[in-house]
């Protein structure tokens, strides 16, 4: 088994793959605790959407489509953390324009394009294994980016993203922390879509941190959990890819939701277990 995992991963697509999948994934996974306990799913749905918007754009533009999925995201969410400021519509509303004016607006900037059809699609349906040794780098990049900003400013991006009151009384300022979660956010979304597609990238950013935070209440077990999952589901869906001649992508993508159906036993075996003892 070993001896085929090594010959598996001796070719270069699937280690660029595998990084982007590990990377990208663990990053999002990560990300996803916030999503969650902020309640801000639907932004997570969203996003995708303003992202394939991002990449068009670069592609109509003939510029690299990972600096559009990246600055698409990162662009998309900086607005919408400020959307909701001295606003008559609530934030609410502006992520269900923002969902459906990426989606619609993409598909024109697409029709706009010179680029081949099946080279624009495959930004939008994903093709991870046509990863290149630049987008893992990105991934790479990118990861240790939110890691070096969550490690320095983790008690201000906590405290202002579940305690806004008291971080004002602080004298912290909670939308520019705001701003930095959503940035990270952006970024992660934009190097996992630019090869893998928004199946993926919304899977990792759900699956993962929703079994992590059914299994445990421990925020440090929670985030190893979480990362864990979404690296090992990568890894998992990859593998079973290429062995069963799979589309990468949704294999993966369905790879990263199977620890929430993991979860649920688990939960109540363990519950079980601690009400006999």
């Amino acid at each position: 088994m070993l001896d085929m995992i090594i010959e598996i991963y001796s070719y270069e697509f699937m280690k660029n793959a595998l990084a982007v999948g590990v990377f990208g994934g663990g990053l999002l996974a990560f990300l996803g605790i916030f999503v969650h306990l902020r309640r801000i799913v639907f932004l997570g749905a969203a996003l995708p959407q303003i992202v394939a918007m991002g990449i068009a754009a670069a592609i109509l533009l003939s510029a690299s489509p990972v600096l559009g999925a990246v600055g698409g995201g990162i662009a998309g969410i900086l607005l919408l953390s400020l959307s909701g400021k001295n606003s008559h519509l609530p934030p609410e509303g502006w992520i269900g324009l923002s969902f459906a004016a990426g989606g619609s607006v993409a598909v024109v900037l697409v029709a706009l394009s010179p680029a081949p059809d099946g080279n624009v699609l495959r930004f939008f349906t994903g093709d991870i294994l046509g990863t290149s040794r630049v987008d893992a780098k990105w991934a790479l990049y990118v990861a240790l980016s939110t890691g070096i900003l969550f490690r320095l400013f983790w008690s201000r991006i906590v405290i202002t993203g579940f305690d806004p009151i008291m971080s004002k009384t602080l004298g912290l300022n909670v939308h520019l922390w705001n701003a930095v979660l959503f940035l990270c956010l952006g970024a992660g979304l934009g190097v996992v879509m630019n090869t893998a597609g928004g199946m993926l990238a919304f899977s990792m950013l759900i699956g993962p941190p929703a079994a992590a935070l059914i299994l445990f209440r421990s925020f440090s077990a929670i985030i190893l959990t979480a990362v864990l999952a979404g690296a090992g589901a990568s890894f998992a869906g990859l593998t079973a890819s290429f062995l069963y001649d799979l589309p990468g992508g949704p294999t993966m993508a369905t790879a990263a939701l199977i620890p929430v159906l993991l979860a649920w036993p688990i939960k109540l075996l363990r519950t079980r277990y601690h009400a006999q003892g």
